[in-house]
């Protein structure tokens, strides 16, 4: 199945993450962008936080398995 065209944004730093205090609100991501005064907000659902979690996890073991000495 063909992907979907995405955006490219840029980005050059983590300014802050805010997690709500309702698990089924989800959390607001803020980056800083290179390049633009603006800064990129991202509000994502409960269920996407947690997608990303594991993803980011399932990233750091495979990262971790290519630096393990063999």
């Amino acid at each position: 199945m063909p992907r979907k065209p995405a955006l490219l944004l840029h980005v050059t730093d983590v300014k802050c993450i805010t997690i709500s205090d309702d698990p089924l609100e989800g959390a607001i991501l803020r980056f800083g962008m290179h390049d633009d005064p603006n800064d990129l907000e991202l509000h994502l659902p409960a269920l996407a936080v947690a997608r990303l979690q594991v993803l980011l996890l399932e990233a750091d073991a495979e990262q971790a398995k290519l630096k393990a000495p063999q």
